[in-house]
């Protein structure tokens, strides 16, 4: 079990018997929150509640696959409603999801700044007391950069909430709360553990994942809306410290399996330390009274139509657009995992070719393969009364119907090394031999020949570079939740949305009869560029703010 569940759940209990026991005996001591704080157990219960707004179905457990739908990687596909409102961009400033990731991420920005300014320092050595603020200023740089990559100018808050006058704080620019979140990042790799400490606990903050998130914040920076190109070299000085600090690294298994195995460590909760520098960890234990699970791999994972509880389920939400299956050629490996196309319903295996299929699905989460893989041959119908067999890749023996305990990549090594290979084609203005060796490094595990063999045009401009880059980014990190991002950045999203269109519209199997490929094409024609790169300010924070104003446009 996770030592943050363990943590939870021994509060939970604690929690119950207290509950029986007030109901009857007489308070004997008034507890306050600021005499919490004071010693290690109370503060892995205050970094376990920081942790807990981000692992949460409105955040990272759900709603963020979501958020990220409605790029050219792919889209809702039910044509008869229009819930995905934020990924179809039917949003309002009234929206329930746009609401919700504002309460949880600025539910996490309060959680650290309570631990933040109620941590007994006499309690701890000095290096505890710090890597334990590290964490904690850690999770509220991560939450901020959510806020403002989000909604844009946001208010800052760097104190807890005691009372109903800290509703009001007006929004600051930009620019300000980057200068925050950077403050918190820089205290955060100087005094975190790294991930090979021997007493470093996984799916926790840790130095290298500063770093690298720092570099992320950086690239955004140098990108829309800010501009600020001079962060460049920041963004590569700070992929370089998760590089030449030689410990992390990309899986690479026989058989070009190394892809594989490492998402199969995200479906199982085990964590690839060396590749997966930072990761939201769940953990589905629902059956002793615990919720820190979520939906990946049932939303925006492969179709399952039988059964009910016991089976790995697949509502199946999100398509897979055909960019992104075109993006790959036949010998990449990761296509075989991310896009292998298929679904069960009533007991049979099916493979899915078409992307105007409404069950073509990424199999990036998947729950479940095939025992045989020729039973997914349309021909290979199951015998009556029989269902064809299938693995489980949960560690459970009887799956959630809803619910998964898949783990979320937040940052992989192979983002690192794709980060410095645009960061240093921006400052250099020309791809290095440094940066595409990092290119290479990405490819080659997927099994592609290096790109000065296989397309040598890609390296002939900074440009032509840059474009090879945002490629890559797609068939590496495709639903990891950072291409609308990446593409709001480079300032493309609606000239990818419309290309996507266009690959739709062109698809041989597209039909302009159908609803259901005409749905496809909903969030490029809402998409409206004057207003859809950040999300409007929620009505509910508008009303209850007296200081901050809507935006334009909503």
């Amino acid at each position: 079990m996770n030592p943050i569940n363990k943590i939870i759940l021994s509060l939970l209990v604690l929690v119950g018997f207290a509950c029986s026991d007030i109901l009857d005996k007489k308070p004997e001591s008034n507890w306050k929150v600021e005499d919490f704080y004071s010693n290690n157990t109370e503060a892995q219960l205050g970094l376990a509640g920081i942790y807990s707004f981000l692992a949460s179905t409105r955040v990272y457990g759900s709603d963020y696959v979501i958020f990220d739908s409605g790029s050219d990687e792919g889209y809702y596909n039910r044509r008869y409603n229009e819930n995905w409102t934020v990924g179809l961009y039917r949003h309002t400033s009234a929206d329930l999801m746009v609401e919700r990731l504002w309460v949880q991420l600025y539910g996490c920005v309060n959680a650290a700044n309570m631990f933040i300014e109620l941590l007994d320092k006499n309690a701890f050595d000095e290096d505890s007391y710090n890597s334990l603020i590290g964490e904690a200023k850690f999770m509220r740089a991560f939450s901020y950069f959510q806020l403002v990559s989000w909604y844009g100018d946001i208010p800052l808050r760097l104190t807890y909430a005691k009372d109903q006058s800290s509703n009001h704080v007006a929004a600051s620019s930009q620019a300000d709360v980057y200068k925050q979140i950077i403050e918190d990042f820089t205290f955060a790799y100087q005094h975190l553990p790294h991930a090979s400490d021997a007493d470093y606990i996984p799916g926790h903050a840790n130095k290298m994942a500063a770093h690298g998130l720092l570099a992320r914040v950086y690239l955004r920076m140098a990108g829309q809306p800010l501009m600020d190109t001079e962060k460049y070299a920041l963004a590569k000085a700070h992929c370089d410290s998760v590089i030449l600090d030689d410990w992390h690294g990309l899986r690479v298994d026989n058989d070009n399996q190394g892809y594989r195995n490492l998402f199969l460590s995200y479906i199982r909760n085990e964590h690839d330390l060396e590749e997966s520098l930072f990761e939201i960890s769940f953990t589905n234990m629902r059956d002793m009274g615990l919720q820190v699970d979520g939906k990946i791999g049932n939303i925006n994972g492969i179709s399952w139509n039988y059964g009910g509880e016991g089976y790995p389920f697949g509502y199946a939400m999100l398509n897979a657009s055909p960019v992104v299956k075109n993006m790959y050629s036949d010998i990449d490996s990761r296509l075989e995992w991310n896009l292998r196309g298929y679904r069960y319903s009533n007991g049979n295996a099916i493979e899915v070719t078409s992307t105007m299929s409404g069950q073509y699905c990424p199999t990036k989460y998947r729950r479940w393969e095939p025992s045989n893989w020729d039973d997914l041959d349309p021909a290979a119908k199951p015998a009556p009364g029989t269902i064809e067999s299938y693995v489980i890749l949960e560690p459970v023996s009887s799956p959630n119907k809803n619910y998964t305990g898949i783990n979320f990549p937040i940052l992989r090594y192979s983002d690192v090394l794709l980060m410095y290979a645009e960061a240093a084609n921006a400052e250099e203005g020309m791809p290095s031999e440094k940066a595409i060796a990092c290119l290479n490094k990405v490819r080659n595990r997927a099994g592609l020949a290096n790109i000065e063999e296989a397309a040598p045009a890609a390296i002939a401009s900074k440009h032509a570079f840059l474009k090879e880059i945002q490629d890559e980014r797609m068939r590496e990190l495709c639903f990891e939740g950072l291409r609308k991002q990446d593409l709001i950045r480079w300032g493309i999203l609606g000239e990818r949305l419309a290309f996507m269109n266009e690959t739709i519209k062109g698809d041989p199997n597209f039909d302009a009869r159908k609803e259901q490929d005409q749905s496809y094409l909903r969030a490029g024609n809402n998409y409206d560029e004057t207003k859809h790169n950040t999300l409007p300010y929620p009505l509910q924070e508008v009303s209850i703010n007296n200081l901050l104003d809507q935006k334009d446009n909503w």
